[in-house]
């Protein structure tokens, strides 16, 4: 299987020391107060509900953060709060408009701008488009498999013709029992798109600990630290901390080049519209026979196929290996900023693949193999382990395989390994 390339897209909270007090009202658009509306910081575990008046008190610390506040068939609003005095306290009022759900266009990314692209409603089986789903969301490992969507029936699914574009939407917020993990997700959802490989996604989680015996509390906090070792928080607070070495990092600069064995972009139109119109009448084509020098059209058009199936579009070679950390980030004004040109390839050597992701995969080379491409540099990296902007990156490989269901909290902290005592 080829590589998958998957951007997750996750809005982040900044979070400092030192506590505030965050007051406020939740009103609709006529001034009714709404019970029950959600208020957190986006991606933790740090979240309280408005009372019969809609009125809500956060007590969150001091830095920067995204506010999200959601309520049942409302449009969600987001809010950054920056807290640089914590004897400030803060008082918020939030109108929230209700939601429209008729949806019959979407804005699809290109190289030619944005495009507004009509949608059609899927007309496969509700179950297929489900499970193409939660495979491109939660991924294909071992905590992903004993995931659980409590609430699928809010799914809806189109495709885009023009396009391709497998498209999700959902009029409530996804509820995900990450079972390993001990969460109980709450997702809601902006976006959701996949074409071939690529995935992208975007949203807003709150994260609620599960209940349960000493003993699964113990498990889900093993788990919980495999889940983060080696994985994308784990590698940029390494590189805050400058210790990508003693945290099992490897880094390598690469640059990505077109292959000059794959076939050109006339060729694969050449060889495509030929079959199309060999088959519209029935003429079969012999893909297996022995050809050396095409004599035929029909023979051009299997020899391109054949390098088309044969080699990669493109190459990635390597160009500087085993860089350090200085070599990809530095500090200005207090803060610490990735920025480099091409690909960076980043090996985790404390952990194996898991044996399903070395058979989609065909690799076992026994370590975490990922890329990771910056769309602009530099980007500020924030001392919780996320890019300020978390939409301008993208990652391949092992990166790309765990997916949401291997997502921490921003306020995960792993435990603090023991000392050994010296003589």
């Amino acid at each position: 299987m080829k590589t998958k390339l998957i951007f997750l897209l996750f809005l982040v909270t900044f979070i400092s020391y030192g506590q505030v007090n965050i007051r406020g009202t939740v009103l609709s658009k006529n001034n009714t107060p709404l019970e029950g509306a959600a208020v957190y910081l986006n991606n933790t575990t740090i979240a309280t509900f408005t009372d019969w008046k809609g009125k809500f008190k956060l007590y969150i610390e001091e830095g920067k953060h995204t506010l999200i506040v959601s309520y049942l068939g409302h449009k969600t609003i987001r809010k950054e709060i920056i807290i640089e005095n914590i004897n400030t306290e803060q008082t918020l009022e939030f109108h929230l408009e209700e939601q429209d759900n008729t949806l019959n266009e979407v804005v699809i990314n290109s190289t030619d701008g944005e495009n507004k692209l009509k949608l059609i409603e899927s007309t496969r089986s509700r179950y297929s488009d489900f499970q193409k789903f939660r495979e491109g969301f939660l991924g294909r490992s071992t905590f992903a498999n004993r995931c659980k969507i409590l609430n699928r029936e809010t799914l809806s699914y189109y495709y885009v013709p023009q396009t391709d574009h497998f498209i999700v939407t959902a009029k409530e917020p996804i509820v995900v029992i990450n079972k390993d993990l001990g969460y109980k997700i709450h997702y809601d959802l902006i976006k959701y798109e996949q074409k071939a490989l690529v995935i992208g996604y975007v949203g807003y989680s709150r994260y609620e600990e599960l209940d349960g015996s000493e003993r699964k509390q113990k498990r889900w906090e093993r788990n919980r630290l495999i889940a983060y070792k080696g994985s994308i928080m784990h590698f940029l607070r390494s590189l805050i901390r400058v210790n990508t070495k003693e945290e099992g990092f490897d880094m390598d600069l690469m640059i990505r080049i077109p292959n000059i064995n794959y076939p050109t972009e006339k060729e694969l139109r050449f060889s495509k519209k030929l079959f199309r119109d060999l088959n519209r009448y029935d003429i079969p084509v012999d893909y297996a026979k022995t050809l050396v020098v095409p004599e035929t059209r029909i023979d051009s058009a299997i020899l391109i196929h054949r390098r088309e199936l044969k080699y990669k579009k493109i190459r990635d070679t390597i160009i500087r290996k085993d860089i350090r950390y200085s070599d990809v980030t530095y500090r200005l004004s207090g803060k610490a900023f990735m920025a480099f040109n091409g690909l960076l390839k980043v090996t985790y050597n404390n952990e194996k693949e898991e044996f399903e992701y070395k058979n989609d995969y065909k690799t076992w080379s026994g370590k975490q193999v990922s890329k990771f491409i910056l769309l602009n540099t530099p980007q500020e990296i924030l001392p919780i382990g996320q890019l300020a902007d978390p939409t301008n990156h993208l990652v391949e490989g092992y990166w790309s395989y765990e997916k949401f269901a291997v997502a921490l909290p921003l306020n995960y902290q792993p435990p603090e390994e023991p000392k050994i005592a010296s003589n």
